[in-house]
């Protein structure tokens, strides 16, 4: 329960740092300890938090939390014994495994140590690249001629830089021209970005069963459209405004950073 805390407690400070509301961004496993789903809470939960579960058609549970887990040890043991894996003293490697799969298979598989490594190397690059000097732009030494715009007319002017401005001599403006028409901008058509609330690993469903969106989608506001997964839970990313999905920006498993574009709503 105390690293759920933490993690709410740090995910409404992030919230309203970015002018959203407290409470907007609570992971599903976060739900369910506060529903009663992993055991009965240490003390009365906030009268905020228990009309926003109403709100959002959450049920409180009171039986016994052992009832929600099915128990897949034998599975899980089963594909341990496949792959070679010991399930460790007590168990204790197997119930780890089957708490946390994804996670499990990516650290003993060593994918979780290239992605760390790669991860590293990267950030190393972008802090190099933004360290090195960037080439002076030369500032222009001889008199240049613009066309500026006044109250809808267009003037020639030159424009002299430097001590030499005094000794030259403006050209004579030329007859107003006709202000050109103005062309309305066009949209891109890739819409509004959807931004990662948080570092973490990407992903667009959080369960096998799950459909995951996909381009062309249309989505209603709160609708959940992916999940970051950071600090053993995952955050479900949802939609600000109904839209159609133009653009998905990462793939499944890919290490996004706090406001990377992950989306494109229109």
């Amino acid at each position: 329960f105390s690293q759920y805390v933490k993690n709410l407690a740090l995910m409404n400070v992030m919230q309203m740092e970015k002018g959203k509301e407290r409470w907007s961004m609570i992971a599903d496993d976060i739900w369910d300890m506060l529903l009663g789903k992993a055991g009965r809470l240490p003390g009365e939960l906030a009268p905020e938090l228990v009309e926003k579960a109403k709100a959002e058609g959450r049920k409180f549970f009171t039986g016994n939390p052992q009832d929600n887990y099915p128990n897949s040890l034998d599975k899980y043991r089963k594909l341990m014994n496949e792959k070679h894996w010991e399930t460790g003293e007590d168990d204790e490697e197997l119930f780890e495994y089957a708490m946390h799969p994804a996670q499990y298979e990516a650290y003993r598989s060593g994918k979780a140590k290239v992605d760390f490594k790669v991860d590293v190397a990267k950030r190393k690059a972008d802090k190099e690249k933004a360290a090195k000097p960037t080439a002076e732009v030369a500032l222009p030494t001889t008199p240049q001629a613009m066309t500026v715009n006044v109250n809808g007319q267009n003037y020639k002017v030159t424009v002299a830089f430097g001590e030499t401005a005094a000794a030259e001599t403006a050209a004579p403006a030329a007859a107003p021209q006709p202000a050109p028409t103005a062309t309305p901008a066009t949209a891109s058509g890739e819409g509004n970005d959807i931004l990662s609330p948080l570092e973490g690993k990407f992903f667009l469903v959080k369960t096998a069963s799950d459909t995951p969106v996909k381009v062309g989608d249309a989505v209603k506001k709160g609708d959940v459209l992916c999940y970051i997964e950071a600090m053993k839970t995952y955050n479900a990313v949802r939609a600000e405004s109904d839209g159609t999905v133009t653009a998905i920006c990462a793939a499944p498993g890919d290490t996004v950073s706090e406001d990377d574009v992950l989306m494109k709503i229109q």
